[in-house]
């Protein structure tokens, strides 16, 4: 396939994505090589860059990263934050859920979620039906994790749980994207930085606000937090290869 070149400037990440300050894979907890979640996110990424036929540099430049960190989150040795996971599904032309991890019947359990297995299911059930322990998962920098809620990635829309560990953060700075938030808090509590605003929203709480709007999302407590997220796209500027989109 022949080297395609991205036009446009750098999506919006925060300004502290291009020094290469994404935490190495693991965040202390490494485990076994082939089953860090960080693998099959490069993996993904790599993946769909390859059969769009752009270059590492061409997509660092449109993302707002070095070469080098591309490279590295490929590799499975750099963890991206939530803007740089953004900016990279932007740059593709992909639902940021394109990059999940898909459980193998041994998932890494979230913080404070007790790992369970994978729970059987049928055919018929799959269409329709997520199991907890079935749950594809991204585990992102910082002590976030992300889980789809529906079987398959959907077109236009995203809907996830959010695990933000204690102190967990989604981005150093500010960073925007294409869409519209929803946010429900489960449990523990979520300060959302909007603006120069910040919002403090404790279980029962619920937000909703133009993802175009710098934010970020911290996790003040030193208690896990759980909250429900949908994230609605305007068109269909993006399709998932595969996925009937």
């Amino acid at each position: 396939m022949s080297e395609t070149t991205l036009t446009g400037g750098p999506a919006t990440a925060g300004s502290d994505e291009g020094g290469d300050s994404e935490r190495p894979a693991g965040g202390g907890r490494r485990r076994d090589p082939g089953a860090d979640p960080t693998d099959g996110i490069g993996r993904r990424v790599a993946a769909f860059r390859t059969e769009r036929g752009i270059r590492v540099s061409d997509l660092a430049r449109h993302v707002g990263v070095s070469p080098s960190l591309v490279s590295q989150i490929e590799r499975g040795l750099s963890r991206p934050s939530v803007s740089t996971l953004f900016a990279i599904a932007e740059a593709l032309e992909v639902p940021v859920d394109a990059f999940f991890r898909e459980t193998d019947g041994s998932p890494s359990p979230a913080p404070d979620v007790p790992e369970t297995g994978t729970a059987p299911t049928s055919p018929a059930e799959e269409r329709y039906v997520v199991r907890r322990a079935n749950r594809p998962t991204i585990d992102i920098e910082s002590g976030v994790r992300w889980e789809r809620l529906t079987p398959t990635a959907l077109k236009n829309v995203e809907f996830l749980e959010l695990v933000y560990g204690p102190g967990a953060e989604s981005n150093s700075t500010l960073y925007r994207h294409a869409g519209e938030e929803m946010i429900l808090v489960l449990s523990g509590e979520l300060d959302i930085y909007l603006g120069f605003e910040k919002y403090h929203l404790s279980a029962g709480d619920s937000m909703h606000f133009s993802s175009m709007q710098p934010h970020r999302y911290v996790n003040p407590t030193a208690s896990t937090t759980h909250a429900v997220t949908t994230i609605l796209h305007d068109g269909d500027w993006y399709a998932t290869p595969g996925n009937g989109h």
